[in-house]
């Protein structure tokens, strides 16, 4: 008997950060597609998970301001028991904030945005409402502050 949703299972795939406009491959950790088009035709999601560890306040820039044209949201969970010991800074328009795991930034349609890990170990996950991520952007190049 053929199982109807044996394509709904899907094993993540390690990806260069650099693939995506705006992105570049100073980013620190790995970098795991788990979800979009590619990986499942009927996907309205993307969602990605880089793992990270020792990350250094001195880590380089890696994304550049841009923005979509649906909401997004970044997950931030460290590799401590609580979920604690990962930071980053994120960027919203002109704001800047330092987010220290666990904790969730929602990106609403249309607001630059960009972040970088500045401190810690564990995981970042991005999840934009749309399957395909580059169908999702409208503006780049704003610069960061």
């Amino acid at each position: 008997m053929e199982k109807r949703f044996a394509e709904n299972i899907i094993k993540p795939e390690v990806r260069r950060t650099s693939e995506l406009p705006f992105h570049n491959d100073l980013a620190p950790g790995k970098r795991r597609v788990f979800l979009e088009k590619k990986l499942f035709s009927d996907s309205d999601l993307y969602v990605m998970v880089r793992t990270a560890k020792d990350v250094r306040p001195d880590q380089p820039e890696y994304v550049e301001s841009h923005a979509h044209n649906v909401s997004s949201v970044y997950i931030f969970l460290g590799s401590a028991e609580e979920l604690e010991g990962l930071k980053a800074e994120i960027v919203l328009d002109d704001e800047v904030y330092i987010v220290s795991s666990p904790a969730a930034v929602v990106i609403p349609e249309g607001v630059v945005h960009s972040y970088k890990l500045i401190e810690g170990s564990g995981h970042f996950s991005h999840i934009v409402l749309k399957g395909n991520y580059n169908d999702s952007l409208i503006i780049h190049n704003k610069g960061r502050q």
